[in-house]
């Protein structure tokens, strides 16, 4: 077992802290080969990795593919203890929902974020930067646009959920007592719009250590630093690895480099066969030491700690890779652990 096994994770963890079903109806669900919208494929935290930052990653899937139960059927058969509900943490998040067509970022469903007071609408795939202390939840919003492909949720912020505080608000309360009358309010400004990135910005210009790559198997979706939301202490750099690239030396998307806060890292497959499984290779080096992983997995590589290479080869199935970090203030505040 190498010295760096534990900031790497292949399965899913804390299970109880998803929403509802419950891991029980979950596992009796697939005992009958059924499937449910939204699965996840990991949660990570400092229980789960030391020192880790808080992190989710699921896939959610159309109801034509084979097994998927109804939503009506699932609220007859499971429980739903951990429904989604206003919160805030005290600590900065981001927050996505993207859509899978790598050419197309629009294709997704119409959603909202509910941010304190206001609904921003989302008819995009998104990125949303939620600073520390703001309550917030995603909601179904006001179009009604639907896509017929999957869609890739995930969350990254450096600190530790703790949904046992979701309920706990006099003021959540009331936002989802007001729910259905904020949801058709129209405001002509919208305070918290500029915390949103959206499907089709820019690719921008990378650090050293992120080598360009071949546009043929890499797709840009989304990228957060402070020229992009200035006050933003969390940032992310996220994309689409493709199948296609053959060679042997495979495809090259970190140098080594060391960094005076965590990193972390994410790659997921979109297999609805087996969520489990990468269906490609990467190579990852951390801190001199070599791991071969082939599940889909999520890291976290510690402060001063040297990451990279990375070399994925073999992609089979397309990939969700992200990047997070702290960033301006929050490398002071938010260094890892």
């Amino acid at each position: 077992m190498g010295k760096y096994d534990k900031y790497i994770c292949t399965t899913l963890q804390k299970r109880h802290m998803l929403p509802g079903p419950t891991p029980e109806e979950r596992d009796k669900l697939a005992a009958e080969g059924k499937r449910i919208y939204m699965e996840h494929v990991l949660w990570i935290d400092e229980d789960v990795i030391p020192g880790a930052y808080y992190g989710e990653s699921t896939w959610l899937w159309p109801s034509s593919y084979p097994g998927q139960i109804t939503m009506e059927e699932q609220l007859k058969r499971t429980a739903n203890p951990t429904p989604m509900f206003p919160h805030a943490h005290d600590f900065p998040e981001l927050l996505s929902w993207w859509g899978t067509d790598p050419d197309n970022p629009d294709d997704t469903d119409s959603w909202g974020m509910l941010m304190e007071d206001e609904i921003v609408p989302l008819e995009s795939s998104w990125v949303a930067y939620i600073p520390a202390g703001v309550l917030h939840m995603p909601t179904r919003g006001t179009g009604n646009k639907k896509t017929s492909r999957p869609v890739c949720h995930w969350t990254s912020g450096p600190g530790v959920y703790v949904r046992e505080k979701d309920e706990k608000s006099e003021k959540a309360e009331k936002l989802m007592k007001d729910l259905p009358e904020l949801i058709k309010k129209k405001p002509a400004e919208l305070k918290y719009r500029d915390y949103f990135v959206m499907g089709g910005q820019k690719e921008p210009k990378r650090p050293d250590y992120l080598p360009r790559t071949d546009p043929r198997y890499t797709r840009h979706m989304a990228y957060i630093d402070n020229s992009i939301i200035p006050d933003a202490e969390f940032g992310c750099d996220t994309r689409w690895l493709l199948p296609g690239e053959k060679s042997k030396e495979g495809q090259l998307l970190m140098k080594p480099h060391t960094l005076p806060h965590g990193t972390s890292i994410v790659l997921n497959a979109m297999n609805y066969a087996d969520i489990t499984d990468l269906c490609a290779e990467v190579e990852f080096w951390i801190g001199g030491e070599k791991h071969i992983i082939n599940k889909s997995f999520g890291a976290y590589i510690p402060p001063n700690v040297e990451q990279g290479p990375m070399i994925i080869r073999n992609i089979k199935k397309q990939i969700f890779f992200m990047l997070s970090y702290p960033i301006g203030e929050g490398i002071k505040k938010y260094p890892g652990g």
